[in-house]
């Protein structure tokens, strides 16, 4: 086996490792975003059946822009809260 035989198997060993890593991060990705997507509609949900038309663009928007730390705690206080202010303050 010649130098240039093992840089290439070498080489080749390296790029399947890395198209091996970026699946699995991909999957991970893929994953997580579902979750949290999963969360948005669901609390979309809640908030559409507790407060119904006070529930608008700008409420949308502030839900697709929330962190997933943030979805939680909504999620949490809309079981509980009375008004709608009470569930989305920061």
């Amino acid at each position: 086996m010649t130098t240039h035989d093992i840089v290439e198997a070498w080489r080749r060993k390296a790029i399947e490792e890395g198209v091996e890593q970026g699946i699995e991060q991909g999957i991970e990705q893929g994953i997580e975003q579902g979750i949290e997507q999963g969360e948005r509609n669901a609390l979309l949900r809640q908030l559409r059946r507790r407060f119904g038309s006070q529930i608008d663009g700008e409420i949308e928007r502030r839900l697709a822009a929330a962190s997933p730390a943030q979805l939680e705690i909504w999620l949490e206080r809309v079981l509980s809260a009375r008004t709608l202010t009470e569930v989305l303050v920061d």
